[in-house]
């Protein structure tokens, strides 16, 4: 058997098994939508549409939670990082138990109280009109922007691989379901979650397990180890270096935290349970499942640098880009287990497919909610605000779909959407923090801290553009070699790999040049730590605070003990100087001749 091989590798294109399988569950994916759009019309209203009624199964809810997570980024990206720059992203693992803890401590008991169609409503409530439309805008642009690309890059990994029309053709077939998944609303979504959770484990498992057959765990271990693959903990202090410990960590946690706690597809799901302690439960099973997809996912990148760590396929030109090691790895795969390529390509067809019905959807919500339901009569009904939704579904699935096959290169865009993306997560992450959980943040400080976040995290992303344009931020990944090409098994691997130190081992010596170095994966823990460095001073120097005329079921409960302790320990606080209320002054005037004619009849 062969290692790796410097010849060009021929298309990939699925057998007689394989077919069948994708037509089973594309027949899967047609009579979810078939069922949710003509045979069930139950939830034919805005609560059924948005949340299912509210009265879901904790399991499929937390099916639908890890489906949310595993997007062809997931699965295609993640083995090519450890490929690349070792395993420091399964601290990934710590960020999700922190923003589970988080999530369910402090945001959800929040809006689970409140149960708002919006997210975005809160914000209104809790400020002005003016920052929910503000924030609103913020939302629907950034995720414009970011779903043209969730099926482009499946499309851009396997565009050398196969033939390039079929490509295209699949992306308008993911879309085309997508869209019409959303329109069947939150129980078409779930369902298709369900079958995506179940593919994405077979189509990230399968592969890592059956690379280990010719090699075994322990040739693989001590190949990542000699390539210096094996990075448990990264110290680097440097704001450059995107991968390590503190890197993955706070940036991770910084997304993630928006992602599960306040994104409006995250909210739908965790309303869609009757009670908070099922909501918790659904959160909990989530993050377990969503860790345990992405150790597999690292599992299959260390198996992805034994099969090629003698021989890169970049470097020999059998690819053009590293995104595409994971089709190339499946194409010497399939050669002795015939089906596995065709395995993980649906499985990455269904999670792209379930990503875009939940950007559709929550994207078509939002603006619903947001821009068109205010402007209409109160007397509408239910089902018209639901057709209305659901052509605003079709509308936006019909953008993605022109997007994708008219763009004749994304990469680009593909860099900036991620980019405006995470700048967006941390300022909308800061602005609702501000609010659950500082009583005397008020909408001055609000605006303030959010338009200078944005100032702040957009300087910093055209910086860093441009330092990427320049070449003063590079993302340098572990040594790459071709010495081992053509060996005849994985014995000579370890002798033709050059040993790499521990990255834990060596710190930078460099200094830190400019700002624009630092690492745009740092934008939305900037954007986030901004607004509340900004918002909570101003809301003290200008402003009065409405603590006391608010509705304490829009802080978080720690917050709301904070309060309720303040107030129990000052007893002189009711007689606080305050503005008399008309109302008052006439009932005391009334009462006050009402006793003056008793004294004059005596």
């Amino acid at each position: 058997m062969r290692n790796s091989s410097v010849s060009p590798v021929s298309p990939l294109y699925f057998n007689i098994a394989e077919y069948c399988l994708f037509g089973i569950i594309l027949g899967v994916i047609i009579g979810i939508i078939l069922y949710f759009n003509v045979v069930n019309r139950k939830y034919n209203s805005v609560d059924g549409f948005l949340f299912g009624g509210k009265n879901m199964s904790v399991i499929s809810i937390s099916l639908a939670l890890i489906a949310s997570h595993l997007t062809s980024i997931t699965l295609l990206g993640v083995p090519v990082e450890i490929y690349l720059r070792g395993t420091q992203y399964w601290a990934s693992a710590l960020s999700l138990i922190i923003v589970t803890f988080l999530t369910a401590v402090i945001y959800l008991p929040v809006f689970h109280k409140l149960q708002l169609s919006s997210s975005f409503e809160y914000l209104e409530i809790r400020f002005s009109t003016h920052t929910r439309v503000i924030a609103a805008v913020l939302f629907v642009i950034s995720k414009l922007m970011l779903l043209p690309i969730v099926p482009y890059v499946p499309l851009m990994a396997f565009r050398l691989v196969t033939n390039q029309f079929a490509g295209h053709i699949t992306a308008i077939v993911c879309v085309a379901c997508a869209t019409f998944i959303a329109v069947g609303g939150l129980r078409a979504i779930v369902s298709v979650g369900i079958v995506t959770s179940f593919l994405a484990l077979a189509g990230t498992a399968l592969p890592s397990g059956l690379a280990l057959l010719p090699m075994g765990f322990q040739k693989m271990w001590e190949i990542a180890n000699h390539g210096g693959r094996l990075v448990l903990y990264d110290p680097d202090p440097e704001l450059a270096h995107h991968t390590s410990f503190f890197a993955v960590t706070l940036a991770l946690s910084t997304n993630w935290l928006w992602k599960i706690a306040l994104s409006q597809s995250s909210l739908q799901k965790l309303q869609a349970v009757p009670t908070i302690n099922k909501a918790r439960i659904c959160l909990t099973v989530s993050c377990f499942g969503v860790i345990l997809m992405k150790l597999l996912s690292c599992f299959l990148g260390l198996a992805l640098y034994a099969w090629f760590a003698g021989c890169d396929p970049l470097l020999t030109g059998q690819v053009k880009k590293h995104e595409q090691l994971v089709p190339q790895f499946l194409h010497h795969l399939s050669s002795m287990f015939p089906g596995i390529c065709g395995i993980f390509i649906i499985s990455i067809f269904s999670a792209t497919t379930g990503c875009i019905a939940t950007l559709i959807n929550s994207i078509a919500g939002v603006i619903f909610e947001e821009f068109i339901r205010p402007w209409m009569p109160q007397s509408t009904n239910e089902q018209t605000c639901c057709k209305i939704m659901k052509v605003l579904c079709i509308l936006v699935g019909l953008y993605s779909a022109g997007v994708v096959w008219c763009a004749k290169e994304l990469d680009r865009l593909q860099h900036v959407a991620s980019g405006v993306t995470g700048v967006t997560a941390g300022t909308l992450l800061g602005l609702f923090t501000l609010g659950i959980v500082f009583p005397r943040a008020n909408c001055s400080g609000a605006l303030g801290g959010c338009l200078l976040s944005l100032m702040l995290c957009g300087w910093l992303l055209i910086g860093a553009e441009n330092a990427l344009a320049t070449g003063a931020l590079t993302f340098q990944g572990k040594p790459l070699t071709v010495s081992g090409c053509g060996k005849t098994n994985f014995t000579h691997v370890l002798a033709n790999i050059t040993q790499v130190p521990n990255a834990a081992s060596k710190l930078p010596t460099k200094p830190l040049q400019s700002l624009f170095r630092i690492s745009f994966t740092y934008c939305p823990f900037a954007g986030a730590i901004s607004v509340l460095l900004i918002g909570v001073p101003m809301s003290y120097l200008i402003g009065k605070s409405r603590t006391e005329s608010m509705n304490p079921d829009v802080f978080c409960p720690l917050t709301q003990s904070i309060l309720n302790k303040s107030q129990m320990r000052s007893p002189t606080a009711s007689f606080e100087i305050r503005p008399p209320d008309t109302q008052e002054v006439y009932l005391a005037l009334d009462e006050a001749l009402k006793h003056l004619k008793e004294v004059i009849d005596r």
